[in-house]
């Protein structure tokens, strides 16, 4: 999972930021401190799967957390935004969904309280496979199990780099789609100008290699033209 973290207080960013490396599947965790920042990262901001800002970002506060939202809804991403702030007016509630927010979450909040509404928007926007009881999605044995964050195949737990994990759970959150080498691409790193097509078929021959570990080595299938593939080879 991709975040982007607004949030001028430099402490609590960073605290937010070793919750979600331990308990989601991070790829990516970039915090920023103004909107300032935020406007340079705009042109990657539909490889995030979700950002969470402050309504007050810096120390002028000339621009705030619905300024951030109204900017990426004014390009038509859909990315949850999730405003955490001290005002509990609804005022500023209002002006929060009003602007396209996905949620709100008043300071001083438990970080369990976050992790749970983050997990919430992880398994609606990012996860778009349907979880059963346990949390789970499972393709031909092959499952993720969101509560402990990991990857089983007939029962057995899965050992893989967070990277490895990260392109896993993308194939698997749509099984049997092609997805282009640009996505992946813009994905895992972000910026696709920077990073040439080698660097992706290296992260996917790693993977392949790790998966074949498990005798699953060429369920990960290159579509010549197009991208890659989650195909189970038992069906």
């Amino acid at each position: 999972m991709n975040i982007l973290i607004i949030e001028d207080d430099i402490y609590l960013a960073e605290r937010l930021k070793k919750v979600f490396e331990k308990k989601l599947i991070s790829n990516r965790i970039n915090i920023l401190h103004d909107y300032e920042s935020f406007v340079r990262e705009l042109p990657v901001i539909d490889s995030y799967d979700l950002v969470l800002t402050d309504i007050l970002l810096g120390e002028l506060h000339d621009k705030t957390g619905i300024d951030v939202i109204n900017t990426i809804r004014k390009k038509n991403i859909k990315v949850p935004v999730v405003v955490i702030s001290s005002f509990w007016e609804l005022e500023w509630l209002e002006k929060a969904f009003d602007s396209g927010a996905s949620d709100y979450i008043i300071k001083p909040f438990r970080l369990k309280e976050l992790e749970l509404r983050v997990l919430k928007w992880f398994r609606i926007y990012f996860c778009s496979f349907r979880f059963g009881k346990n949390r789970q999605v499972n393709y031909h044995g092959l499952e993720y199990r969101l509560d402990e964050n990991e990857f089983f195949y007939n029962g057995k737990q899965l050992v893989l780099t967070r990277k490895s994990k990260y392109l896993l759970s993308i194939f698997l959150s749509k099984p049997e789609k092609v997805f282009k080498e640009s996505y992946l691409i813009e994905k895992i790193w972000g910026d696709i100008l920077l990073i040439v097509n080698r660097n992706l078929r290296v992260s996917i021959l790693r993977l392949k290699k790790d998966l074949d570990t498990y005798g699953l080595w060429n369920w990960i299938q290159n579509v010549r033209g197009e991208g890659y593939m989650l195909l189970s080879q038992d069906m």
